[in-house]
Order: structure tokens, then sequence, then C-alpha cells
């Protein structure tokens, strides 16, 4: 298995397949913390960072390719990335099965030249692979639209660790709730939207802000949490010199978790998300979510008014009023809440590690 990073979400499901298949699994990271700093350790011989060097990388990428055992099945996690493309390349020309990973879903038509670059060879390209793994429905239409048959993909169910998330949370919700408020700054009786996620544009949270500020005019108990880090931090800071806004700053391991106990309702206002793993995450927390029409997941995990609400992706008043309603609406939050964990809580890793593994043995046949 190759990836780009290691992160909590990769190291729990290889852990999850480890459990289901019945042979080696060795894990092969590109990097480490490109995408945040995770700083997660890597060691042992099942799981290691290839070396920086360009020939070392791929002298050790040859190496467990060809290694002496029964022939390997290559799983990769996309194409998008040099060394997952030169992989799948290396791993065909082997005649190797291939398994692909995509969280890519299906969204506005590219015009651009590199839309033009995909019609012409994306269909070429994923002739390549035995079976693709689409994380859910809006990955499916996008292998769909450049040629790739049902009969060659077997949706993951991309996730998170579900059962983990909702044990904690069910635990101490009222104790940790409380104590993780006051910790925070925020009342009992208060509203909190929380966003966990990157400080980027393409997070949406310029929009955030904004349409924050108009929520709050029409509803003063509402008040925003902001989880992460990232290029647009100064913005949030200056922001957050308002009291009604909250930046929790960059949290990880169960402190995400008690920042999700503190909160009523998640929002993620992506311009660009090709999954959005935090729905997944505040969903086993009991909590509905208001998603752009741009997170990837949103087909699968947020059924309008049941799970949570969409909004149009940069409407900043369509967001502001989607914030007001879940704010004022305290029932309508529990009801979703409650739907939202009863969705999610078949979206398990172990539930993803079998779809996994049938697509490998189906392969490898």
């Amino acid at each position: 298995m190759i990836y780009i990073e290691p992160t909590p979400y990769i190291v729990g499901l290889i852990d999850a397949l480890r459990r289901s298949w019945d042979g080696p699994i060795e894990a092969l990271y590109i990097t480490t913390d490109a995408s945040q700093a995770w700083s997660l350790k890597v060691d042992g011989a099942r799981n290691r960072v290839l070396p920086r060097g360009a020939l070392s990388r791929w002298a050790a990428i040859w190496a467990a390719l060809i290694r002496g055992r029964d022939r390997p099945i290559l799983h990769l996690a996309g194409w998008g990335h040099s060394v997952l493309l030169g992989a799948l390349l290396l791993g065909r020309s082997l005649r190797l099965p291939v398994a692909v990973e995509s969280d890519t879903g299906a969204g506005r038509a590219d015009e651009t030249w590199r839309g033009t670059v995909k019609k012409l060879l994306y269909p070429l390209l994923f002739r390549l692979p035995g079976r693709f793994l689409p994380g859910g429905t809006r990955q499916v239409r996008y292998l769909a639209n450049f040629g790739v048959t049902k009969e060659r993909m077997t949706v993951a169910q991309m996730t998170a660790d579900v059962e983990a998330i909702r044990r904690f949370c069910a635990q101490g919700r009222d104790g940790e709730r409380s104590a993780a408020r006051a910790r925070w700054g925020l009342s009992a009786d208060e509203a909190v939207a929380l966003y966990v996620g990157r400080l980027e544009r393409e997070k949406g949270v310029d929009l955030l802000l904004a349409a924050f500020a108009v929520a709050v005019a029409r509803e003063r108990k509402l008040r925003l949490a902001i989880v992460g880090d990232g290029s647009l931090r100064p913005r949030v800071e200056a922001a957050a010199a308002d009291r009604r806004i909250v930046r929790l700053g960059r949290l990880s391991g169960e402190d995400v978790l008690r920042a999700y106990i503190a909160a009523d309702f998640v929002v993620l206002p992506s311009r660009f998300e090709p999954w959005g793993l935090v729905v997944n995450e505040a969903m086993a927390c009991g909590l509905p979510v208001i998603v752009s029409d741009r997170v990837g997941c949103a087909d699968d995990l947020v059924r309008h008014g049941e799970t949570g609400l969409m909004v149009a992706a940069g409407d900043e008043a369509e967001l502001a009023v989607a914030m007001v309603q879940l704010a004022q609406d305290e029932p309508v939050r529990r009801r979703m809440g409650q739907a939202a964990e009863r969705l999610i809580s078949h979206w398990t890793l172990e539930n993803e590690a079998r779809n996994i593994v049938s697509a490998w043995r189906e392969i490898a046949r």
C-alpha cells in the first residue's frame, strides 16, 4: 500500500485491514506531515517512509514489489502524485493486480486545458487498475465519467474511526461538554457552531466568517468555535477579537472530540472538498452538519433536513440562514443529530476494510 503521508485515518484503516486480511500488509509513505503536522511515528518493517532521493525511493518500491513472496497486490491512494502514477505504471508492467482508491468526486465540468487533457488521457490511464475503490457516490460518478464500469469499482465507504468516536462521546457527554465549554469560555445556553479543518480559502473559512457576522446579528446566542491552522490564521485571529468567535487553534486526539462534544452543530462550507472526514466525525458525535454542495461526502451522508443542511458553495446568505435555523431550534438539532449518528454507525473502519479486502480478493484471482 502506497500513501502520500500517514494520517490518523490512514493508520486506522491499515490497522483495520490487517485484522481483515489473511496475509502481510506493507505500508509505504511518500513523505510525512504534507497536509498538516500530524506528527505520527512511522517505524518498523511493515510501515515505512520512502527515502527522499528519487533513485533510493524507486529502489525501495521495486524491492517491495519483487520481494520473494506470492505475487503481491499493489494498492495505491490515487494517481495524482507522480510517485503514485509511476507506481501504477510499474505495477502494471510487472503484471501485478492493482487497486486504486479515489476520493475525487464529480463536480462542475472542467473547461480548462487540464480538463481537456484529462478527457483525453484518463480513459486510457483508468484501464490499468484492476479495481477502483471510490469513497462514495460522487466518486463513483467521477470514475464513470471516464469510462470505468461499475464491475471494476467497489465502493469503499470512506470513513473515520466512527466506533471509537461514538464510544468517547457517549461515555462522558454531559460532564465533558460542561468542562469543555468552561475551558473555552462558552456558556451553557449558547448555540455553538464548530468548524474543524485547515484555515484555507478552499475550505471556505472566509465565507464562514462573513456568514457568521450576518447570522449572529439575527441570533445573539450563536457562537462560533474554530479549530485548525493555516494561511488564513491572521484573518481568523482578527475575527476572534469579537468574543462571539473562539479560536481554539490546532487540536488533536481527544481534544478534537471534546470540541465536538462542546458544539451544537458543525459547519463545513468548502469551495473544494474531495470527501470531508470531519462530517463523519461530527455525525459519530451525534451532531448535525451544515455543508456546502462541494463537499464530496454530501450525497452519502448529508440528507438535507434529516442529518443536516446543504447550502450552495459560496453563498454567504444561504449559509447564514442555515446557521440561524440550527442555532434557534434545539429540537431540530437533536433530531438531526440522532439521525446522523444512526446513519454513520454503519460507516465504520471495519466495514471499509471489508470492502477493500473484497476488492483485493477479486483482483487476486
